[in-house]
């Protein structure tokens, strides 16, 4: 389960609301950049921001702030708040923003979001769905819509998206518990990424989400009350369990001591790259759940995304039938290749489309 803690901005500063009430604040820092720093020395993967002045304001207000972040940190952030045109999208992702949340415009223009993900991509655009009694609230929560939350949920779908933010906002700020049974009930729904919002009280609450099958959780005012310690929770959840014991020595390597890992997309399936491990390499993926290899060329431990920020996630590790080869599933942030691209096997040098369209069907030929 990948976990979120929420830097929520006001006035340049990091805050929470309770139940998205904007004369309801508490102030925990003057500077958002230092709480970002802090929860990624505390282990985060990943930060979920929002521009509360934004929010109100249908653009963003806190350009400063989220600058100051993204320069200061090197693992993903999403924002939302104010993102309501492709202009807006496009100037948050170069400050550095990894995808954006929209919301208010996904209720009021469905077809602006297919049009937002074909422009930046569907690794880039998240959706937000905050409800009141089921009913999507849009302009930061000051409005309640008779737009149902489940039907919006399964139009974004149709629309490309492949995350939403769904935040209950009577649970927000008040460390009673996440709504799980409803947010669980989008995630039997949908095959999109379902991250839960609103209420996260203590580590009892993250084990329900994750039992109940959803993606993520963000976490707000349980960190900053000091009810879950982040590095616990990213060791819990976060960290692959290793149920197979598997040493680097029981693997058949390579003449030059190394086993070779092959890399794919676990939500697309594409294969990204190819790569090396020494038993160091090995461990300390196991270790951090953060795919790490051996350079060849350098002759040195890599971390991938170390430097670029694309890091890649273990979603699962499977050794082949002879036990030389290593396969991983992995969320992919960013580009995989150093050229850019997703994927290193951008380049075609063999194949045709009709080769292509019959090579699915070869089992049932054989059938």
């Amino acid at each position: 389960m990948r976990l979120y803690p929420a830097i929520d901005m006001k006035n340049g500063q990091c805050v929470r609301l309770t139940q998205g009430l904007f004369d309801n604040v508490n102030v925990y820092s003057d500077s958002p950049a230092d709480m970002a720093a802090l929860w990624e020395s505390s282990g985060a993967r990943f930060l979920h921001l929002v521009d509360l002045d934004g929010a109100l304001a249908g653009r963003s207000v806190n350009a400063p702030a989220i600058r100051a972040i993204t320069e200061r940190v090197k693992i993903p952030v999403q924002l939302g708040g104010g993102i309501r045109t492709l202009e807006n999208i496009d100037t948050m992702l170069s400050l550095g923003v990894y995808r954006v949340i929209i919301g208010t415009r996904a209720v009021e223009d469905p077809e602006f979001v297919r049009e937002a993900v074909r422009t930046f991509g569907a690794e880039h655009i998240v959706v937000g769905v905050d409800a009141k009694n089921g009913k999507v609230a849009t302009a930061g929560w000051e409005n309640v819509s008779s737009v149902d939350a489940l039907d919006l949920c399964c139009r974004m779908e149709d629309m490309g998206v492949q995350t939403i933010v769904y935040t209950d906002i009577s649970r927000d700020g008040m460390m009673q518990g996440p709504n799980v049974a409803m947010t669980k009930k989008i995630s039997d729904a949908v095959s999109m990424d379902i991250i839960a919002s609103g209420g996260v009280s203590c580590m009892e609450d993250l084990y329900e989400i994750e039992r109940a099958g959803i993606h993520g959780a963000i976490m707000g005012k349980s960190l900053y009350e000091k009810k879950i310690d982040l590095t616990e929770a990213v060791k819990a959840f976060e960290i692959p369990q290793i149920t197979l014991d598997l040493p680097f020595s029981s693997l058949k390597l390579g003449p030059d001591g190394l086993l070779p890992v092959v890399v794919q997309d676990n939500r697309s399936g594409e294969v990204l790259m190819v790569a090396y491990m020494n038993e160091k390499a090995y461990n300390a993926t196991l270790q951090t759940g953060r795919m790490t290899y051996y350079s060849r060329s350098r002759k040195e431990l890599w971390l991938k995304g170390d430097t670029s920020g694309h890091y890649q996630y273990v979603r699962s590790l499977f050794i082949d039938c002879d036990q030389d080869t290593l396969l991983a599933k992995v969320d992919q942030i960013g580009a995989a290749c150093h050229t850019g691209n997703h994927s290193c096997f951008f380049t075609k040098i063999a194949g045709n489309s009709l080769a292509e369209e019959k090579s699915g069907t070869a089992c049932e030929e054989m059938n």
